[in-house]
């Protein structure tokens, strides 16, 4: 079976940053894997890492899917695991975002994704969500609540 490695974005990023997260669902279904932090104390800036299993892909805030590349089953245990054990931000000034980047490292590290994608997605942290889209080639760009 097949299934698809995205990163999920939420919201506009136009008035507070855009949520990211992880999504992992087999092509052309409309549920899947949302593996991501949450906020759990935002005086501190604490964040932990929450999987939603299984996901709505098309929930209230979502933007869209960036495809990042197409995972077997082996594979995707390993990602699920790999995005398990990635330290949540805990203070300072990082978000989901920065997680992202840095769990995107680990991907890369174990040839999960493509040499360089953490520093495309480094390159978009703070960004728009509209800017994120227009930046992404069309075939791996899969809008959601028809944004």
């Amino acid at each position: 079976m097949s299934f698809q490695l995205s990163i999920a974005i939420f919201g506009s990023g136009i008035s507070e940053p855009a949520h990211w997260g992880f999504c992992i669902h087999i092509p052309g279904e409309m549920e899947g894997e949302l593996l991501h932090v949450r906020v759990i104390d935002v005086r501190l800036n604490i964040f932990q890492f929450e999987p939603r299993i299984p996901h709505d892909l098309e929930s209230q805030t979502a933007f869209g899917l960036c495809k990042l590349r197409n995972l077997n089953s082996a594979e995707r245990s390993k990602v699920a695991s790999i995005l398990a054990q990635e330290p949540a931000p805990r203070g300072g000034k990082e978000n989901c975002q920065n997680w992202v980047v840095d769990a995107l490292v680990a991907l890369e590290v174990e040839e999960l994704v493509p040499d360089g994608t953490a520093d495309i997605w480094n390159s978009r942290i703070g960004k728009e969500s509209d800017d994120i889209k227009a930046d992404v080639e069309d075939d791996y760009w899969f809008p959601l609540n028809e944004r």
